[in-house]
């Protein structure tokens, strides 16, 4: 089983979100053990903005952060045509959620793990909560 793991599921394990840390980092558990896990290659650098601007960690710490990441999942890319199909497709109107969906259908994942599901109403992949992926996950087990 292959998944891209959206941003908000990261935050909430690298900032210890107490109300969603413990699910998020279930998915980070799962990803570790049995699911071939995505972060799509544009989410670290949006990582870095929200770590360093907004939560102000010291650069040392995001590239550590990233190190740990890089360790347990693989990476989506974009092409350049793969970049033009997001930034021009009507289904989404924000741009790195498009861009997140791309990423998830150039690395052939089966689910997008996403606290935001309804960002992701049209996707053509599956997006599933936290707790659905999990319950998913317990049942193929």
């Amino acid at each position: 089983m292959k998944a891209l793991i959206d941003i908000n599921i990261l935050l909430d394990v690298i900032l210890r979100r107490e109300s969603h840390f413990s699910e998020s980092k279930r998915i980070i558990d799962c990803c570790i053990t049995f699911v071939d896990g995505y972060i799509a290659l544009h989410s670290f650098s949006t990582l870095f903005y929200v770590l360093h601007e907004k939560e102000h960690k010291d650069t040392e710490y995001c590239r550590n952060t990233f190190n740990n990441l890089l360790y347990v999942f693989d990476v989506a890319g974009l092409t350049k045509p793969q970049l033009i199909q997001a930034v021009n497709d009507g289904n989404f109107s924000d741009l790195e959620d498009s861009m997140q969906h791309g990423s998830a259908l150039a690395c052939d994942v089966d689910y997008i793990i996403t606290r935001d599901r309804n960002d992701f109403k049209d996707s053509v992949v599956p997006a599933l909560t936290p707790a659905e992926f999990l319950r998913l996950v317990h049942e193929e087990a």
